[in-house]
């Protein structure tokens, strides 16, 4: 039976596919947090990676060494930098870019097989340093990436590439908009993230207790997480 797997750069963003899995059962050691399960007639194996460009490549590594796959799904959630793109839609990367050097392609096969599915666009995904926590970064992308419609930014999609291509695997990046190209973030995420690019969610949590002014907005892009994962793990 083909076997896929899939991933995220946070549990939170996998947690309602993994729910999903018929027969679902952790496999592997070590930190991974791998789950293996059945959906509709594959075998799929779900994990992890940890976020930020480094800990994205740094897990992808570990999670195609241990688990033998034939495709890659990398999916999570993104800022839109177009106009066009709404909180919950998801974007079907046609094109990977993040400012250094080419970015091996996504697979054209799998492309075909989502395009046409509903609330998804063909797009592209530029993976960024930082986060893009206002319009005015956000706007900044967007012309710096060539204005095109159906544009998002997040941190992990090039990583996830690149180990994809490394090993020889089809791969296929599904991003689903969680802060429209208007809209600031409640908080400035950067400066809670480590020098890997990884937050520190503690430290996020502390921040939000100080200062409670922020913690409305703050549940709010929560819930706009578990929307735009349930609406990933449907599709």
């Amino acid at each position: 039976m083909e076997r896929w797997g899939v991933v995220a750069a946070l549990p939170d963003e996998l947690a309602p596919l993994s729910a999903s899995l018929l027969g679902a059962r952790r496999v592997g050691r070590g930190p991974g947090r791998a789950v293996e399960g059945k959906l509709g007639q594959r075998r799929v194996v779900v994990m992890p990676t940890g976020d930020g460009a480094e800990r994205a490549a740094r897990g992808m590594r570990e999670f195609l060494a241990r688990h033998d796959v034939s495709s890659v799904v990398a999916i999570g959630i993104a800022g839109g930098l177009s106009d066009d793109l709404q909180v919950g839609d998801i974007v079907a990367a046609g094109r990977i870019s993040n400012g250094q050097g080419v970015v091996p392609a996504p697979d054209s096969g799998l492309l075909e097989r989502v395009e046409g599915l509903a609330g998804l666009r063909r797009g592209e995904v530029h993976s960024h340093a930082q986060i893009a926590v206002d319009p005015v970064a956000k706007q900044r992308l967007w012309e710096q990436t060539g204005r095109n419609v159906a544009s998002v930014v997040d941190l992990e999609s090039a990583s996830f590439a690149r180990q994809a291509a490394a090993n020889g695997l089809p791969y296929l990046v599904l991003r689903a908009v969680s802060d429209s190209h208007d809209e600031a973030l409640p908080l400035d995420f950067n400066r809670f993230r480590k020098p890997d690019g990884s937050s520190v969610r503690g430290r996020v949590l502390r921040f939000a207790v100080r200062h409670p002014s922020i913690v409305p907005e703050f549940m709010q892009l929560r819930e706009r997480l578990r929307h735009c994962a349930a609406r990933l793990a449907a599709l």
